[in-house]
């Protein structure tokens, strides 16, 4: 279990609706359809909404402008999807490398970090050629590296952690949809 890291201050308002934030292939799309059916809530993926809002699936977005102008767009569709209530919200694995980003994904809701080992999410990605972030001569590596640095911030926006390295999708899904029941109803 994570706890979020905000120090003192006021806490902000948290809307009711579920965040998943961690790494590409830690389930937060497969996951995120089935809490949201679980709970009678509307699944969003801020990636989804960037390729909306754009025209250009995030591999060309990516290489036509760079990741900085993808993580602008990245920030606009989770300000989209903050506005609103009683949504399963899958993030983008970096969405937690901007700053800006962290209180609103505090706001947006109970925010879960799906974690998994570099080796599975190796497994689970390795086939899919739409991850710019991999397209390196070892993308072990790269995930290793880019978990290292992303750690932290997930932990710091993070209400709870699910290592899902050894779950399946149910007993994943079911896990995080009884959590948030609680966590957003207290029941």
């Amino acid at each position: 279990m994570a706890g979020n890291s905000s120090s003192g201050g006021r806490q902000p308002e948290r809307r009711g609706n579920v965040v998943l934030i961690g790494f590409m292939g830690t389930g937060k799309s497969s996951v995120g359809r089935r809490v949201a059916d679980s709970l009678g809530f509307t699944y969003v993926d801020t990636d989804q909404i960037v390729v909306d809002l754009t025209g250009k699936p995030i591999p060309r977005l990516f290489a036509e402008e760079g990741e900085e102008t993808f993580r602008r767009w990245e920030t606009e569709a989770l300000r989209q999807c903050a506005a609103s209530e009683r949504q399963v919200i899958a993030t983008g694995g970096g969405i937690v490398t901007q700053p800006r980003n962290h209180e609103i994904l505090r706001e947006a809701g109970y925010v879960i970090w799906l974690r998994a080992t570099p080796e599975r999410i190796y497994d689970r990605v390795a086939r899919n050629t739409d991850r710019p972030l991999l397209q390196t001569a070892d993308p072990l590596a790269t995930i290793r590296d880019l978990l290292a640095s992303r750690e932290a911030l997930y932990r710091a926006c993070a209400n709870e952690a699910v290592d899902t390295t050894d779950l399946t999708l149910e007993e994943t899904a079911y896990g995080i949809a009884e959590s948030a029941r609680l966590a957003l109803h207290g029941t």
